[in-house]
């Protein structure tokens, strides 16, 4: 505006200039000729010069100064004419300069209300030109709000992994506030505890907050203290415009230079409970956004759902460990019972029946020297006892086998592979390389059982003529496969959760940190792989 009233100036001081230089130009030829042959009309290019200008003030001065100068040209000019002509020739002159002036004066109020109402028009052009920007402006703005409410909200209720979930917000709400770095605070699993600090982070550029995180991870916050602490206990986002002159922020008071300034934060909510919250930090102090701070609220209540997923897993998870835990001891006191039920019937009704067996062997004897038909019988009760002892022992063996306690896992295995052709006819090698090393106890009668398991499957399902079995230790781990020629399981089959046998299998190799691994293929075979820790 100060530009375009120092160019009007310029402009109107040159027509001013050149006005006067035109009058007196104009003065000195009315001068020169004689006052018959010049009329004074000349005088009316002043007017019309000051119409140039624009201003009113310029064609009544312009016109004042040609009927001055008209009226003194007329004095001073050389004689000449008819003096009546003279003088009726000069007074048009002054009327015409004068008409010429009061046009111009209608041409130029014409010209002003133009130029007014064209300025209005600009004006408002100019008006609703900036309404529209920043309709535009805030319009862009809601749209980017929406599509990062609707990315989180998709990434809230999708079945990836909440860590990931997590860590993609983060990423996300750093890249729309352009901020370089997010953590995440969760409430501690005891409310007076607070909030504690995760690993869940965000850093544009790795190692540039180093410090900062040291702090930060290192720092568990109370109800009320610390950024997170406000929004904890207000339930509401909060902003801090520099967190070195905040004196509500401890991390800012461990380290000489934490790196950061700004920061804001917003509640993770549940319903109405804060069950986490989320910071991010700027190097550079800022004032506050109400309008991302709003749109922050939001985001919360949408990560609200991932957090209750995760409550639920963990929830989940504990259960699982739990039910677990209580397999594992349900299998130990049942290995027990069987050890002591064995061990019974081992020594106990064993020994009953060897006893039976002597005496009647006594019996028979005394009792054929005097009726020597009875013999017969004898030796049919001798025979009986006979079965009797060796179902005992094989009840015994079933139970838990002795050789497993001790000589150990792969002896087990040698002797069941024994067992197991003379019962079924199909053939069954065993490669051992476990070398010196021994599983313990109780890992050694999780694969053993679990092998049993898998030989009872091969004579039910497999239809196989061959088994190939090898006792392996890598690393960490002990191996034990099983392969057959049979028919090939199905992954309909691995995968049938009815397949009670196959649950078993897995739970007893989940204990040990362990897994089952099973494939087939048709007319190919089936693979079975236990993978348990040493320990």
């Amino acid at each position: 505006m100060g530009q375009e009233i120092e160019v009007e100036k310029y402009y109107s001081r040159k027509y001013l200039i050149a006005g006067l230089i035109l009058s007196g130009i104009i003065f000195v030829i009315d001068t020169q000729i004689p006052l018959g042959v010049a009329g004074g009309m000349l005088y009316v290019v002043l007017v019309l010069l000051g119409l140039m200008t624009g201003h009113r003030s310029f064609i009544l001065y312009a016109a004042v100064l040609g009927s001055v100068l008209n009226a003194v040209g007329f004095m001073v000019s050389p004689p000449g004419g008819e003096w009546g002509q003279v003088v009726i020739n000069r007074l048009l002159a002054i009327f015409t300069i004068w008409m010429t002036a009061m046009l111009c004066l209608t041409i130029n109020r014409a010209e002003e209300g133009q130029r007014l109402a064209h300025d209005e028009l600009e004006g408002k052009i100019k008006d609703r030109t900036g309404t529209i920007q920043e309709t535009n402006k805030r319009l862009n703005a809601e749209i980017e709000y929406s599509r990062q409410i609707k990315a989180i909200a998709v990434a809230s209720n999708e079945t990836r992994a909440v860590d990931e979930t997590l860590r993609f917000c983060l990423r996300q709400i750093c890249e729309f506030a352009g901020w370089p770095l997010g953590h995440l605070y969760l409430a501690a699993e005891n409310p007076s505890e607070g909030l504690v600090p995760t690993q869940f982070w965000h850093v544009e550029e790795p190692g540039q907050f180093e410090t900062f995180q040291k702090v930060t991870l290192a720092t568990t916050l109370e109800e009320g203290v610390g950024l997170p602490g406000r929004v904890l206990v207000s339930g509401e986002p909060a902003w801090i415009i520099d967190v070195t002159k905040d004196s509500n922020f401890p991390r800012a008071q461990l380290a000489q230079d934490i790196g950061v300034k700004a920061g804001f934060a917003f509640p993770i909510l549940i319903g109405t409970k804060v069950v986490g919250v989320m910071e991010f930090f700027s190097p550079k102090a800022a004032e506050p956004d109400p309008q991302m701070l709003d749109i922050m609220a939001q985001i919360g209540t949408q990560l609200g759902r991932v957090l209750e997923r995760k409550e639920a897993q963990d929830e989940s998870e504990r259960s699982q460990d739990q039910l677990r835990k209580l397999y594992h001891r349900l299998e130990l006191v049942r290995e027990e019972e069987r050890t002591r039920t064995a061990r019974e019937v081992h020594d106990h009704l064993g020994q009953v029946l060897t006893t039976i067996k002597l005496e009647l062997s006594l019996l028979g004897k005394k009792l054929a020297y005097y009726n020597p038909s009875i013999q017969k019988s004898t030796e049919q009760l001798l025979e009986m006892s006979d079965d009797a002892i060796q179902t005992v022992k094989k009840i015994s063996m079933d139970l838990r086998p002795p050789i497993l306690d001790d000589l150990g896992i792969a002896e087990a295995i040698v002797w069941q592979v024994k067992e197991f052709t003379n019962r079924t006819g199909i053939a069954c090698d065993f490669e051992d390389d476990l070398e010196d090393f021994e599983p313990d106890l109780e890992r050694s009668t999780t694969l053993f059982r679990v092998f049993q398991e898998t030989l009872t499957n091969v004579v039910r399902h497999a239809g196989a003529t061959k088994v190939y079995v090898t006792l392996s230790e890598f690393n960490e781990s002990v191996t034990l496969q099983i392969r057959d020629n049979g028919c090939g399981i199905s992954p309909e089959q691995v995968s049938n959760l009815r397949s009670l046998g196959l649950l078993g299998m897995r739970e007893r190799a989940m204990v040990w940190g362990g897994n089952v691994q099973i494939h087939g293929a048709p007319n190919e075979g089936t693979t079975v792989t236990i993978n348990i820790r040493k320990g």
